[in-house]
């Protein structure tokens, strides 16, 4: 699978790596791992993130002290987790540009944008790096085993969501013996958090819409509830799951301001409903039970038709 890659990985002295905006907790535990594997080689590497990462996930992660590799400065960009050149945010057009590139993604949305690039739908692109790893012949040690867990029970919900195999878990149990703190990532990641997340939790709870006889519910948060919470998006990131935990509900959608006119639009579908094609039909991508699109200029009652107009018809499909 990753034959094609390898050669350039190891060829390279100096990499930059990335990942998209806003980096969830699969994509620093993607990013991290692979930097401090290519360390452990002697090669030099940096991360370069764009926007702001999800705030629990990098508080832990291992391996962020700035190496000062100028990204213009590397013979290979590698992004990781990314499924669109848009996504890479303020490096699109560097990456773009740059004549040795990678992209290694478990998305199946994912649109071809880097020179070489390996895309396989599994858990997480965590699981993936993995393999890339065992592949390459590395040593893990137990920060990468750490990072890379992490980006594990980010992205599976501590192994719960439908993409979980048997490997999946198999993967986690050699982590955890490769030093992989499993117990404390997991208490850090989804049981500790601020009283500022609780503070818009509760407007969050206030703020439910029910749709198409209660299978779609709907969540609205704008810049100025943030700010009344004393919390940045980077910090609230458990709530994107909210109105898809609700009995019944079959399509969460969460759409929150990021700036004054432009929102992000994120869908999760606990087991029936695939929301890659409403995203996809929306200028986005993602995965079948979790993707997102962003959205300009619009307003809340026209971001909710076009997206329930979508989603009534993937309702429509799964009644057959």
């Amino acid at each position: 699978m990753f034959e094609r890659i390898i050669p350039l990985l190891e060829n390279a002295e100096k990499v930059g790596i990335f990942a998209h905006e806003n980096p969830d907790g699969d994509a620093l535990g993607s990013s991290y791992s692979l930097k401090l594997v290519f360390q452990s080689l002697g090669k030099q590497a940096e991360v370069y993130l764009s926007a702001k990462p999800d705030q629990q996930a990098f508080e832990i992660v291992k391996g962020k002290s700035n190496t000062g590799l100028k990204a213009e400065d590397c013979d290979l960009l590698v992004a990781v987790d990314c499924a669109a050149p848009e996504r890479l945010g303020e490096y699109k057009e560097l990456f773009l540009n740059h004549k040795n590139t990678v992209a290694i993604d478990h998305h199946i949305t994912h649109v071809h944008y880097a020179k070489e690039a390996v895309v396989e739908g599994c858990s997480s692109c965590c699981e993936l790096m993995y393999r890339l790893y065992g592949e390459m012949g590395c040593t893990i040690s137990p920060e990468i085993a750490h990072n890379v867990y992490l980006g594990m029970v980010c992205d599976t919900g501590r192994f719960q969501f439908p993409d979980v195999t048997p490997n999946t878990l198999r993967v986690a149990a050699e982590l955890m013996e490769q030093g992989a703190d499993f117990s404390d990532i997991s208490k850090k990641i989804f049981d500790t958090k601020t009283r500022g997340y609780y503070a818009l939790m509760q407007t969050a709870l206030n703020r439910l819409l029910y749709f198409e006889d209660g299978r779609v519910c709907a969540l609205y948060l704008g810049m100025d509830d943030f700010e009344a919470a004393g919390i940045d998006e980077a910090g609230a990131a458990g709530i994107v799951t909210m109105p898809s935990s609700i009995d019944g509900v079959e399509v969460g959608i969460y759409i929150r301001e990021r700036e004054k006119g432009s929102y992000k639009v994120s869908l999760r579908s606990p087991k029936t409903v695939d929301v890659s094609a409403v995203a996809v039909a929306l200028g986005g991508g993602g995965h079948v039970r979790a993707s997102g699109y962003g959205v300009a200029g619009k307003s809340l009652p026209e971001m909710l038709d076009e997206v329930l107009a979508e989603i009534k018809k993937q309702l429509k499909e799964d009644r057959g």
